[in-house]
């Protein structure tokens, strides 16, 4: 029987062992977590392919909203980040099932409301659906009736998600011992092949995920890998959590990113409580100043439990050996949109595609493997960055933003691009192309994490899109538009009388 050891037990150690168990289920799964260590709990939202995964290893939804305060989440709403006080979204994709326009428009196109918004300098808030229900606290996806108009992810406390998900685990067989681990044992070719912990038990395995977190006890302390460090694109490095406790029925299905002086601030509604935290770029501003800002913010005292610092980037080799780091262990770009466990569950499942190959040490896939690791995290540092191409000019953070922190080269060629056009899917991927081929990958098949319409919806929240060229475009191919627009706010009104209530629908899903 084949051993895997998953070392540490937060979110990323339990949807490993779970995913390992359900893909390998005659094999023996332990999980090593000190309770003494605990977990940072700082991540609370996830994207829609969480619920996917859920899916695949069995874990509905309810149990989610049940067991760790779950709430929906709809998409990203940004709030003041070019310094006027407006907001705009980042929605998750809505579907405009039943709609029926004119006979003109049968075949609905988005693109001349979207240069329309360009035109006008506005965000995409009033021609989009997601932004419509969620300023009113509905939901657009019913899993109890199979009802969607689009999709969505979750909210969760992470900490009960963790514990939630180790419960499942050792009802599925997966073994869980209480420990730390101190020294690694290898073999005659550096392939881990045992542990002694802090109790002084020692086990024998015979794969392993590093899920150690920010202590990156495997993969980084071990086996040394290559840190790539995106310090110099980005500028955030040092995060403030706090909670901020509310009795609200109103809780919204979003995460809020509240643009603050040195950084921005996160607020995610769970079950009784924001999930809060100041990410900031601590070259510029002390802890007390960032403590400070928020409570004059808040109009009240804030109480952090724990302090965290990160060096955005990730490991060169996530996979070596018969190890891989899946997680906080393996690299962490920083906590916009949301993409930290959206990376793991996209590495899982890529191990899963290879785990023959790699578990053999077929030396072409686990460079594949490696290669598709660092892609991804590029493909989340160009568009995280390409968020904070404000106008926002309040503080030296954001007016030193473009002197501090280096461009990109897909940053750069997509401005090139807008200079004389508004971006679509084709251009984004041949990009992506050009931009995996410059970086000297192997041959893989990958496809942006982002489509088009993220980077037109934030695109258009931070002004980045010249109207003179949405206008010449509109001119040219949507002479007519103005005879042939839609009432949208017409449909998203009786779309949203037909969609749940955020609150009633938390209640409903507690009682499936």
């Amino acid at each position: 029987m084949k051993k895997y050891t998953i070392v540490g037990g937060g979110t990323a150690g339990w949807i490993t062992a779970l995913y390992v168990k359900k893909k390998q289920p005659e094999s023996d799964v332990l999980v090593i977590a000190s309770s003494e260590i605990g977990i940072l709990g700082a991540g609370e939202g996830v994207t829609p392919e969480f619920i996917l995964f859920l899916e695949d290893i069995g874990v509905p939804v309810s149990d989610i909203i049940k067991y760790a305060k779950g709430t929906i989440k709809n998409g990203i709403k940004f709030t003041n980040w070019n310094g006027d006080g407006k907001n705009y979204y980042h929605s998750f994709l809505d579907v405009l099932k039943d709609y029926e326009c004119d006979e003109h428009n049968k075949n609905f196109d988005f693109k001349p409301y979207y240069l329309e918004k360009i035109i006008e300098g506005e965000s995409y808030n009033d021609i989009q659906f997601t932004p419509y229900i969620s300023e009113r606290n509905r939901v657009k996806y019913d899993r109890i009736s199979k009802e969607t108009y689009g999709e969505d992810a979750l909210h969760f406390d992470a900490n009960l998600l963790a514990k939630y998900l180790q419960s499942v685990g050792l009802e599925r067989g997966i073994k869980l011992i209480d420990d730390e681990v101190i020294d690694i044992h290898t073999d005659s070719h550096d392939y881990i092949s045992g542990f002694n912990l802090k109790s002084g038990l020692s086990i024998t395995t015979d794969f392993v995920f590093d899920c150690s977190g920010f202590k990156r006890l495997i993969i980084g302390n071990f086996y040394k890998s290559k840190w790539n460090s995106y310090k110099e694109y980005l500028p955030v490095n040092r995060a403030m959590p706090f909670f901020l406790q509310t009795d609200s029925k109103d809780l919204p299905p979003y995460t809020e990113s509240i643009a603050m002086k040195y950084g921005w601030m996160w607020k995610i509604p769970v079950q009784g409580r924001y999930g809060c935290g100041y990410v900031f770029d601590s070259s510029f501003v002390s802890d007390e100043e960032i403590k400070a800002e928020l409570e004059e913010y808040l109009g009240h005292e804030i109480n952090s439990p724990r302090m965290f610092s990160f060096d955005p980037g990730c490991y060169e080799d996530i996979c070596i050996k018969n190890c891989i780091a899946i997680g906080l262990s393996a690299g962490f770009v920083e906590p916009l949109e949301a993409t930290s466990i959206r990376v793991s569950v996209l590495m899982l499942a890529q191990w899963n595609g290879r785990k023959e190959e790699i578990e053999k040490n077929n030396v072409s896939e686990i460079k594949v493997y490696n290669a598709y690791s660092r892609r991804i995290n590029i493909d989340i540092l160009n568009f995280i960055h390409f968020h904070y191409l404000t106008n926002r000019n309040d503080s030296k953070f954001w007016t030193n933003f473009s002197i501090k922190n280096k461009s990109l080269p897909f940053i750069e060629n997509f401005s090139d691009v807008v200079k004389t056009s508004i971006p679509e899917q084709p251009i984004l991927d041949y990009l992506s192309v050009m931009e995996t081929i410059r970086g000297g990958t192997p041959n893989i098949n990958f496809t942006s994490l982002f489509s088009a319409s993220s980077w037109l919806q934030v695109g258009s929240g931070i002004k980045f899109f010249d109207p003179k060229i949405a206008q010449s475009i509109m001119d040219q191919e949507y002479k007519d538009f103005k005879n042939k627009k839609c009432d949208l706010e017409e449909f998203f009104k009786i779309v949203s009388d037909k969609v749940f209530k955020h609150y009633d629908y938390i209640e409903k899903m507690k009682n499936v």
